[in-house]
């Protein structure tokens, strides 16, 4: 398209700018297409729901045992080990997670991207690890209730990262552009790329064009294009224009 190309955004500007043009144009959005790739899950003899159940069990015996500070602490190792190995497990599949282990960045950073993504609530995944730090580091035993917020919230954990990890099948949206008459206007697109990994934008309206891409080199700016991705992938599912639209300015 002739007219008045703009080169590829570098830098700090590229949020801002797929920020401003996706909240500009977010009730003009119409899925169009997309595709993906089915993904292999990391090799492993236990996985997040295995510990899950190990959980349940030790839970389910403290409490018609009537106590016993050994089912506790067996809970508490239990939902630690599958709040570990789901966070790992989305890692290997968004293929994330070699970055992670080579910048030696541990499950508190972890954390903080997932909350950056917009992938599960920050004031849950802060609840999340204090309970998890005060078992941990400070070697106390769980009160029964706290230990049930602390269930809950893995159960919780688990359940968003499988229902994400189930959204690579849809790794790349397509969109077109219409007026309130239905007159097409543009395009948008928005796609990850494994290998890298890279998550790609561009559009087109009028006489505009516009192509970005963003690497896990810039985690807080990859970060914001992943939550993107997300929040689009849902636009024609059960995520209101409005959502999307708080989601992206939060």
């Amino acid at each position: 398209m002739s007219g008045n190309k703009r080169p590829t955004a570098t830098g700090a500007d590229k949020c801002s700018k797929l920020r401003d043009f996706v909240l500009d144009h977010l009730g003009m959005l119409h899925y169009d297409s997309g595709s993906g790739e089915v993904r292999d899950l990391p090799s492993l003899d236990l996985y997040a729901q295995d510990y899950l159940a190990f959980a349940e069990s030790e839970l389910n015996a403290f409490l018609l045992n009537n106590g016993g500070r050994r089912h506790l602490i067996n809970c508490v190792a239990h939902l630690k080990r599958s709040a570990d190995c789901q966070l790992d497990t989305f890692l290997h599949v968004f293929n994330l997670y070699k970055v992670f282990h080579d910048r030696n960045l541990k499950f508190e950073k972890k954390l903080d991207f997932l909350a950056a993504a917009g992938v599960f609530s920050s004031r849950s995944l802060k609840r999340l690890n204090t309970i998890r730090n005060e078992m941990e580091h400070e070697f106390a035993v769980p009160k029964v209730g706290e230990l049930e917020v602390y269930y809950d919230l893995v159960v919780a954990f688990v359940a968003v990262l499988q229902a994400a990890i189930g959204e690579r099948l849809r790794s790349e949206h397509n969109f077109s552009i219409d007026d309130s008459n239905g007159k097409w206007l543009g395009s948008f697109s928005i796609k990850y790329e494994f290998d890298g990994p890279l998550i790609k934008t561009s559009w087109q309206l009028s006489e505009e064009e516009q192509e970005m891409q963003s690497s896990i080199e810039d985690s807080a700016e990859f970060a914001f294009f992943f939550r993107v991705l997300l929040l689009l992938g849902r636009l024609d599912t059960f995520a209101s224009t409005r959502y999307i639209a708080l989601q992206l300015t939060a």
